[in-house]
Order: structure tokens, then C-alpha cells, then sequence
């Protein structure tokens, strides 16, 4: 009975899980280099159907959040709210960069993705 409920346990902690955004991008770095992972940085906006998608069903799939908290330290920012990083550009929203621990950009996705796709762009920069 025991083993039952702590499969039970489990199981619910992973039905729940949620991707963890760093506060900023300054602690974004700080936690990569501390924890020697990428960074993952979402230039979104308010408003932005794609944004909204990405938010609401990408970032919810228990297999995007492990291979993100694996990898990357992802952190949000808002183009009308807070303050962008020199050289991190974008065209529209949303925009990813990925980064190493000091900061040097290694790749760029535009746009939003299904799961599959995703989990793709993820594999591709997580080296």
C-alpha cells in the first residue's frame, strides 16, 4: 500500500511540474555559470497569440520543462517592460536566444513551435 502511495506522490509532483524562470538576466547568467548550463531568454510582449501559445501549451509539457531545467537556465523578458541586453535583437515575438554561461549567444529561434519541434531546438543548442 505504501509503494502505491508514493507512486501516487509522484506521479502528481510530475503532473504539476512547472518551468522555473530566473528572475532576471543578470541571475539567469550568475545560475548558469554556477550550475554550468545555458541560458534560454523568451523576448515576449503582452498580447502576442504566439507568446501566449508558447506559455500556455509548450511550456506546460512536463517534456519541454525537464529538457529546459536539464540544459538551460530559461529566463523571460518583456520588450515593453524590461530591459533587453545589448545584441539580444528581435524581428517579432517571440524570440529566443540561447546563450552560454558568460553571456555569448549561440544560437537564435523566431517564432513560436510546437512540442516536437521544441524539444528540437532545445537538442540543437543544449550542446
Amino acid at each position: 500500500m505504501g509503494k502505491i502511495i508514493l507512486a501516487l506522490s509522484l506521479l502528481a509532483s510530475l503532473a504539476s511540474a512547472e518551468l522555473k524562470w530566473a528572475s532576471s538576466y543578470d541571475a539567469a547568467l550568475a545560475q548558469a555559470k554556477k550550475e554550468k548550463k545555458k541560458v534560454m531568454v523568451m523576448l515576449s510582449r503582452e498580447n502576442c497569440p504566439a507568446c501566449e501559445y508558447m506559455s500556455d501549451i509548450v511550456f506546460e509539457e512536463n517534456a519541454v520543462i525537464n529538457e529546459v531545467h536539464k540544459n538551460f537556465i530559461p529566463v523571460h523578458i518583456d520588450i515593453h517592460n524590461d530591459f533587453i541586453p545589448d545584441g539580444l535583437g528581435y524581428m517579432g515575438t517571440p524570440t529566443f536566444h540561447f546563450l552560454d554561461a558568460n553571456g555569448k549567444k549561440i544560437g537564435r529561434y523566431d517564432g513560436a513551435a510546437n512540442i516536437p519541434s521544441f524539444i528540437g531546438i532545445l537538442g540543437k543548442y543544449k550542446k
